[in-house]
């Protein structure tokens, strides 16, 4: 979890978002996420990418689940046409061969003759008076990025597919950098607990818990979600002692480095903020986002000129070169260097300047 006060949207944006969409039940939503997700994912990124196609294809796979309920339903009420559509939907969204395997055999059962009758229901009536579509999710969100329309599914069958806590915890904290997904979960399961209370915005109940842990010893990790729990209560002397204690542990740790660059400048403390950043290059860590965040914090803090170098640098950069370029471009338009301005457009934005 980083303080986000910077709003780059990469993969790890759409993919967090994917993972809570995921963890609140609204399968359609995480699935438009993790598809963005996987297209602005970098080819050298393979960890990321594999995770992101985790979820894609947990979410295709619940959407189908949801698909065969509905199907079954609307088959034994005798709405043929609705079946058709969610027994299609279901096997075109999972992944899983078993739940295809049932899709499959419900749209045989639609298009045998006697349709509903043969299933034991009542005759159904014509198909041009039947909206055809797909699950909606509660809240809106149906079972396809296009929108498709249909009533939603009892509650009992929804609880269904509820995720455990352990696979909510786990699609949570696999866009972390590094080996932190595995060290979060190495922690046990009072942390799970604790990090999803403060995902959910308990921050109350996860506190004690967290501070029970360090009296066992201390934990760089448990600092940092510690300090999480402080920013929201804008106690921001306490969490930046506390992400310091954190990275007196470990001082490569990046979402500690993160947040502290972050809760700095958003204090204005510029200065502070970019000598954090140029430690983490020092060190090694998050070294394309360090790059691009040089960036905006010379902006932030008025020194353009600054900022056109460290975003120059940042085209260098495979991962960030895009976000770089784009970011560049308005400034050098406005300083009349229209060949530059033309040379970003055409190598990094596909000529969309």
């Amino acid at each position: 979890m980083l303080f986000g006060l910077f709003s780059k949207k990469d993969h790890l944006h759409y993919q967090s978002k994917g993972a809570k969409h995921l963890a609140a039940e609204r399968f359609a939503d995480a699935r438009v996420d993790f598809l963005e997700a996987l297209k602005l994912c970098p080819a050298d990124a393979t960890h990321d990418e594999s995770a992101i196609r985790q979820g894609l294809e947990l979410a295709g796979n619940r959407l189908g689940e949801l698909n065969l309920q509905e199907g079954e339903h609307s088959l034994n009420a005798g709405e043929l046409a609705k079946a058709y559509d969610h027994f299609t939907l279901a096997a075109e969204l999972a992944v899983d061969h078993g739940i295809k395997s049932k899709a499959q055999a419900g749209l045989a059962r639609v298009q045998q003759p006697g349709g509903a009758a043969a299933a034991g229901a009542s005759p159904a009536p014509p198909a041009a008076a039947q909206p055809a579509g797909g699950y909606k999710e509660h809240g809106g969100g149906s079972c396809t990025s296009c929108g498709t329309h249909g009533h939603s599914a009892p509650a009992q069958e929804i609880t269904e597919t509820d995720l455990s806590l352990e696979d909510q915890f786990f699609l949570m904290v696999q866009p972390l950098p590094g080996d932190l997904p595995a060290r979060y979960a190495a922690l046990g399961p009072q942390f799970t607990k604790a990090y999803l209370l403060i995902h959910d915005g308990n921050d109350a109940q996860a506190f004690p818990i967290l501070q029970e842990m360090l009296l066992s010893g201390e934990n760089d990790i448990v600092f940092y979600e510690l300090a999480l729990i402080m920013f929201r209560a804008g106690r921001l002397h306490e969490s930046e002692a506390l992400l310091n204690r954190a990275l007196s542990l470990n001082p490569t740790n990046a979402v500690c480095c993160m947040a502290l660059v972050q809760l700095m400048a958003g204090g204005q403390r510029f200065p502070e903020a970019i000598a954090a950043v140029e430690r983490m290059l020092e060190l090694g860590i998050l070294v394309d986002q360090a790059q691009f965040m040089l960036g905006e914090l010379h902006e932030l803090s008025g020194d353009e000129p600054r900022a056109i170098e460290m975003w120059s640098r940042a085209l260098e950069i495979p991962s960030v070169a895009k976000s770089a370029a784009e970011r560049l471009v308005p400034i050098l338009d406005r300083q009349g260097r229209k060949d530059e301005v033309k040379y970003l457009a055409k190598k990094y934005l596909k000529g969309c300047c």
